[in-house]
């Protein structure tokens, strides 16, 4: 588990959440529901990954109307993958040949 990541996702996913939380009351109860997970990422409280099914927030996404932000669905899918130990190596061989760099 990398922490600089996790932190640096963390941020980057608070930061997005900021920027539609006013206008959209799915995305504040999105913030209000990984608030407690982002404060602790970012003070370097979790040291072991979490289980990925203990990572709220994806239903908004799959069944909900969260995946209108692209960048705020990137940016909880780089959170989740960070908070849950970081980026496999299968995951990341796909993530390469998906875009090119394979």
């Amino acid at each position: 588990m990398d922490q600089m990541l996790l932190v640096r996702s963390a941020e980057r996913l608070e930061e997005v959440v900021s920027k539609y939380s006013s206008a959209d009351t799915e995305v504040r109860g999105l913030f209000e529901s990984l608030s407690k997970l982002i404060a602790d990422a970012r003070a370097g409280k979790i040291v072991s990954p979490m289980e990925w099914r203990d990572v709220p927030g994806a239903y908004g996404f799959t069944e909900g109307g969260l995946r209108k932000y692209a960048d705020l669905e990137i940016a909880y899918a780089e959170f989740k993958i960070e908070i849950t130990g970081g980026e496999s190596p299968f995951l990341r061989n796909l993530r390469l040949k998906s875009s090119g760099e394979a």
